[in-house]
């Protein structure tokens, strides 16, 4: 029966509007592969995406060095250092009193070097074989000479000149301020002292030095500016 407008007598909206079920019905549709994935398999999957997706954005290369001035263990030449290069270094704030953070990887010998001596030294990295001396496996053979190659004798942690850095913070580790996070931990130190290296002539390292980034797993230079009009 035809009423007034042209309504349909006794159907349903749906019957009068088909393409309404099938525009809506397919946003509350559950996808099935995470329909049947537990939830550890859920989180693994969740994990792989974020490493994927992070691996595009560019990440500054950083060696951290510390040293445990109470071990047992020493060489030759002193406290052996303990240092790895980290893709997270970045500043907290700067005022009233600046502060910088990366994250670690637990257990980490480093780590425990930063809590004994309650200091570290961060050091920016412009060239390749500097950033492989500190990935380098703490058990292989020659790791703490390698090390001494780089680091200075008793020095906290800096680097010798023309190792391949461009500059250098010392800061002290901010211990109510760093704080666990699964199987990393957030460390937070202050920033007590800052500069440039030298190329090993009394020459300072300067702008024109660009520290290394990690994009997409390779290392990279900084491209030129991107014009914004």
């Amino acid at each position: 029966m035809i009423r007034r407008h042209g309504i349909l007598r006794g159907l349903r909206p749906c019957q009068l509007y088909p393409y309404r079920r099938t525009t809506i019905q397919p946003q509350f549709r559950r996808n099935s592969s995470h329909t049947n994935a537990s939830p550890s398999q859920h989180a693994q999957s969740v994990a792989e995406n974020v490493r994927g997706l992070m691996r595009e954005i560019p990440h500054p290369l950083t060696v951290i060095v510390a040293q445990d001035t109470t071990t047992t263990t020493t060489t030759t030449t002193g406290t052996p250092p303990a240092g790895l290069l980290v893709s997270s270094f970045n500043t907290v704030t700067l005022h009233p009193t600046p502060y910088v953070s990366f994250n670690l990887k637990l257990p980490s010998s480093t780590y425990d070097a930063i809590k004994a001596s309650r200091a570290f030294t961060a050091s920016a990295v412009a060239d390749v074989q500097l950033a492989r001396d500190f990935l380098m496996d703490k058990r292989a053979e020659g790791y703490i000479e390698t090390l001494w190659n780089n680091v200075c004798d008793q020095r906290g942690g800096m680097l010798k000149p023309g190792r391949g850095a461009v500059w250098w913070m010392r800061c002290r580790w901010a211990e109510q301020r760093s704080q666990p996070v699964g199987d990393h931990v957030i460390v937070v130190g202050e920033v007590v002292g800052a500069g440039y290296y030298t190329r090993g002539l009394d020459e300072k390292v300067g702008a024109s030095d660009k520290p290394l980034i990690y994009s997409q797993g390779k290392y990279r230079n900084a491209g030129p500016p991107v014009a914004e009009d």
